[in-house]
């Protein structure tokens, strides 16, 4: 096994690198925190407390493999354990950066797979740089994997230890719970270990916190049994609508159609994620998992909620109903077509189906928002004068933000278009009187995965901000309300 000697270019490139995450990861929590509270350096300042135990670690391995007498396969081996660590903080930083949380086991693993073709799919136009970039870091962390370099000086053991020895010092200045959004400072591994705590049975007490009993007025009425489609529309929050905040106007379509409809101006998300939105709107039921509840099998994300007698498809076709689910994109990501099929729906569709040929695709190779309106055309038309229930999700305003109309990444653009479709779904649905004996209803499946807004925090707190989302139940403008 012959090691090789690096260059001076090739050690300036291997610290810029391995400083590299550290920080992106400090200017992100730094001007999350400083958008949201005005405070400067808090951000900064708890990221290098906390990530310093991982770089503390990194360094001390891999300069422990460059010590001269040490075999050369103990060398590889330690240093194989520092490039892992690294690589693991690096894939946090990127989660991050990207989905505004970290990186878990659980999703590592329930998602591992889909995530090569979900980066390719959002970086398509970037794959030249991004291909650039990875060869050359590759190059520089294989050079300096086989590197035959040893320190020598007796300056360098020292600098070593006041390095490491800082960094463990630094270490115990973590604040974690002094600020209300301490998770996004604290590093990966702290925070994993905070997630086992879902290993744990729930109490009686906190389950109830979750129930909720309404008081019911009621007073006789003749059943109405319309066609019903629930158009889910990805990430659509509260902060994009003039109507519904006051902070961007990215949705005009909507907000007229809020207008000129029932509006409810106080409807919150039950999760963070679109598959907590399903189990939520087709069970009935809060999102909240049994403990380890099958999270690393086939459904991980619908554990304890993929077996159940009573869901909204079922009792709609006890009334007489078709039932359909319907979407463009890949409804094998997280089992969602499995899991539509155990809560009872008829028909399942998804980015496979012969309707989506010939068009662009997009992450989880979906079509764009313009194509499944086109479907759910073809859908109604193939009903038989019987009652349907479509459920149906689009998918062109998830994260990235990628506008199909120019391929142009902006999150304003993107609501624009997915504004758009659905100003023009729904006047295709005038013009087919569908809303004679019909009603959509049109909602967000969750705040959508970027740092809240100052604004919006400001004017609903930080939790409510969180979780506040849109819903139109639209009648064909026939019936206006706000609830």
């Amino acid at each position: 096994m012959r090691f090789i000697t690096v260059s001076r270019a090739v050690k300036v490139l291997f610290l810029l690198m391995l400083v590299g995450p550290l920080v992106v990861r400090a200017g992100y929590v730094e001007n999350f925190i400083y958008s949201f509270t005005g405070t400067r350096f808090l951000g900064t300042a708890q990221v290098l407390a906390n990530d310093a135990v991982i770089y503390a670690f990194i360094l001390g391995v891999l300069y422990l493999s460059f010590l001269s007498g040490l075999p050369r396969v103990w060398a590889l081996v330690l240093r194989a354990i520092g490039f892992l660590a690294y690589g693991v903080y690096a894939a946090d930083v990127a989660v991050l950066v990207s989905f505004n949380t970290h990186i878990t086991v659980g999703d590592a693993v329930a998602y591992a797979g889909y995530a090569p073709r979900y980066i390719a799919q959002i970086s398509r136009k970037r794959d030249v740089l991004m291909l650039a970039a990875a060869v050359l870091g590759v190059g520089v962390a294989l050079c300096v994997l086989f590197s035959r370099y040893a320190p020598r000086r007796r300056a360098y053991h020292v600098l070593a230890g006041l390095v490491v020895g800082g960094l463990l010092l630094g270490s115990l200045f973590t604040s974690n719970g002094g600020y209300n959004h301490g998770w996004i400072y604290r590093n990966f591994i702290s925070y994993n270990l905070e997630m086992r705590s879902e290993g744990r049975g729930y109490s009686d007490g906190f389950v109830s916190e979750f129930e909720y009993v309404d008081r019911w007025a009621s007073e006789p009425k003749t059943a109405e049994l319309p066609n019903i489609i629930v158009l889910l529309v990805e990430s659509l929050s509260s902060y994009q609508s003039a109507y519904f905040s006051g902070l961007n106007d990215w949705t005009p379509r909507l907000d007229e159609l809020a207008k000129q409809n029932v509006a409810y101006t106080g409807f919150y998300a039950n999760g963070f994620c679109t598959n907590d939105c399903y189990i939520a709107l087709l069970t009935g039921r809060a999102p909240i998992r049994p403990p380890a509840s099958g999270r690393y099998k086939r459904g991980a994300s619908f554990g304890g909620f993929d077996y159940l007698a009573e869901t909204l498809p079922r009792v709609l076709s006890q009334k007489g109903y078709a039932t359909e689910f319907l979407m463009a994109g890949d409804f094998g990501f997280g089992d969602v077509g499995w899991w539509a099929q155990k809560v009872g729906f008829d028909v399942i569709e998804g980015h496979d189906h012969p309707a989506y040929d010939g068009w662009d695709r997009y992450h989880f190779e979906s079509a764009p928002d313009e194509a499944l309106y086109g479907r759910v055309y073809e859908r109604m038309a193939m009903q038989e004068g019987g009652k349907y229930f479509m459920f149906v999700t689009t998918m062109s305003t998830h994260h990235p933000f990628v506008n199909p109309e120019n391929n142009k990444k902006s999150e304003e653009q993107t609501f624009k278009y997915g504004d758009r479709q659905l100003g023009l779904f729904h006047d295709r649905l005038m013009e087919m009187g569908f809303f004679e004996d019909g009603v959509l209803i049109i909602l967000g499946d969750h705040h959508a995965m970027v740092p809240l807004k100052a604004g919006e925090a400001q004017r609903f707190g930080a939790y409510r901000a969180a979780a506040r989302v849109p819903m139109v139940v639209s009648y064909g403008n026939k019936k206006q309300a706000v609830v």
